[in-house]
């Protein structure tokens, strides 16, 4: 089987528990108040549409230890996928983002005013207590589901600090390339890959061994999937990717491509760089020349080599994650998708 077609079958086969458990969460809330369901809705449809790439990791962590399969795995596959999409909601708050997926982002749907936001950020933080909820009802023995509890846990934290990193630094003008990578590792190494292999192996019972070695696997493929990830928010497709190509940009995004542009950019780039990156409403004449600066001074090139050293450092270590011939060519196609995706 190939990634992506493991990835599709996984997909549908997690969408059918979330359709389940947020169906019965819908009759819950009915029960106590009709008045939140249209917000509910909107909630619960915002948990849909996406590759569940985090949940379908999950289940490959759980599968490449030898687990004896189960359904159960789905659960914490599906918790995941509600987390992303929870953490999602608040992203494009703090983004602006208007667009998630193709369609309105909640607050926006909601309004975009005090009144959305205000509705948005607690329907996020519904969708983390939902999570939690999810993941306590898989039946795991007691001693793996509070180790991947704990994991679970840790992993969001991260992936707090990652993300209040990502609001602090260009306040405070910090644009290292070292304190993106730090960014980089917590918000996306640890969260998108790491995170959810680790929680479905912990899940199967994997050894600390292996847990190392997924976690220096999860950071190097993770910062090679958000170093992807900024260069698509910039020279991507907002019809293919489903949101816009102008919010890095104009919240001023500290990537390895701003990075770099700025650490060998002429006076007259600088001035450019300055004048239009981190600024709102900016024009399309402005997008245009920060690109080409990206072009010229070799940030866009620097950038899409570090992906691809990333990618071979990760590489390197799948051996240590498995010897089942399917797996390994599964963990390899994973990093190949990663960082050739176009969304």
């Amino acid at each position: 089987m190939e990634f992506e077609d493991y990835l599709d079958v996984t997909s549908k086969e997690i969408e059918g528990v979330l359709k389940k458990f947020l169906a019965a969460f819908r009759k819950d809330v009915n029960r106590e108040t009709k008045v939140l369901l249209h917000l509910i809705d909107d909630l619960i449809d915002s948990f849909y549409g996406g590759k569940y790439l985090r949940g379908s990791l999950v289940k490959l962590g759980y599968e490449i230890i030898g687990s004896k399969p189960t359904q159960e795995i789905l659960k914490p596959a599906a918790a995941y996928t509600i987390v992303h999409g929870a953490l999602l909601i608040h992203d494009d708050i703090i983004d602006q983002s208007p667009l998630r997926r193709g369609k309105l982002s909640l607050y926006k749907k909601l309004g975009g005013n005090h009144y959305g936001i205000s509705q948005a950020l607690v329907l996020g933080d519904l969708g983390f207590f939902l999570s939690f909820k999810l993941i306590h009802s898989a039946d795991f023995p007691i001693k793996y589901k509070l180790s991947g509890f704990d994991s679970f846990i840790q992993i969001l934290i991260n992936t707090g600090l990652g993300e209040s990193l990502g609001i602090e630094y260009p306040k405070l003008g910090i644009r290292a390339e070292n304190d993106v990578l730090k960014i980089d590792r917590l918000k996306t190494g640890h969260y998108t890959i790491m995170g959810p292999l680790k929680l479905g192996a912990i899940l199967g019972g994997a050894d600390g061994k292996l847990l190392n070695s997924l976690k220096s696997f999860g950071e190097n493929l993770g910062i090679a999937f958000q170093i992807q990830d900024d260069i698509l928010g910039v020279f991507g497709s907002e019809e293919i990717l489903g949101k816009s190509v102008k919010s890095d940009i104009e919240e001023g995004k500290n990537t390895l491509l701003i990075a770099n542009a700025l650490r060998v950019a002429s006076k007259e780039q600088k001035v450019i760089l300055n004048r239009h990156y981190g600024k709102p409403n900016i024009s399309e004449n402005g997008i245009e020349k920060i690109k080409k600066v990206f072009i010229e001074t070799g940030a866009l090139d620097y950038s899409r080599q570090q992906a691809v050293k990333y990618i071979e450092r990760a590489k390197k270590i799948i051996p240590e994650l498995t010897s089942d011939p399917k797996y390994l060519k599964l963990l390899n196609q994973l990093a190949d998708f990663l960082v050739n995706r176009e969304y």
